[in-house]
């Protein structure tokens, strides 16, 4: 069922989509839609899907992914496997950000986009703090101007119009992205 709310509200959008259409496209009744949530929660809960990748109740930063983060051995490594991380969540989740992102300001979603948000730069500050552990930053960049850069960079955005918009290659934006966060990071 939030597989299909998912393709829904990115093929149509979020005010189109509709709870009956949820439940046509699902299979399922109307109430067993509402017995989940309402349109937002649906929008809610397929986007943490979409982030983790499954609907495990494992924290985003506890998956085996973020292994390498922990694995690395200095500021590059770290940086690099964080970019591999966030491509690969920015694939499966761009989509459905554009339209979290589109209806921001509808009072329903404003609090998840802000949670969104606020996730991702916790996310980048505990990347900034696995990056200090192995080296110093780039001079007179505090920890969090750092976390503030990276949170700039894993808008999911920034892939999409790369790998959508102008036709990069998966590779080569995993390439430029690990490189882009290393150059503005790191001396």
């Amino acid at each position: 069922m939030l597989a299909a709310a998912g393709e829904l509200f990115i093929a149509q959008g979020y005010e189109a989509t509709t709870v009956d259409q949820i439940a046509e496209h699902a299979g399922v009744s109307r109430p067993t839609v509402f017995a989940v949530g309402s349109k937002a929660q649906l929008l809610k809960l397929a986007r943490d899907i979409a982030i983790a990748g499954d609907d495990e109740l494992v924290a985003v930063a506890d998956r085996p992914a973020f292994a390498d983060i922990a694995a690395a051995t200095t500021s590059d490594d770290v940086l690099r496997s964080y970019a591999r991380v966030s491509a690969h969540i920015g694939r499966r989740f761009g989509a459905l950000n554009e339209v979290l992102r589109e209806r921001a300001r509808d009072p329903e979603l404003a609090e998840l986009w802000q949670v969104s948000e606020d996730e991702r730069l916790a996310g980048a500050r505990m990347v900034i703090k696995a990056v200090r552990a192995k080296g110093p930053l780039k001079p007179g960049l505090t920890p969090e101007r750092a976390a503030e850069v990276l949170w700039l960079l894993t808008d999911v955005s920034v892939q999409r119009r790369l790998v959508v918009e102008r036709g990069w290659s998966v590779a080569r934006f995993e390439r430029w992205y690990a490189d882009a966060m290393i150059d503005l990071l790191l001396p």
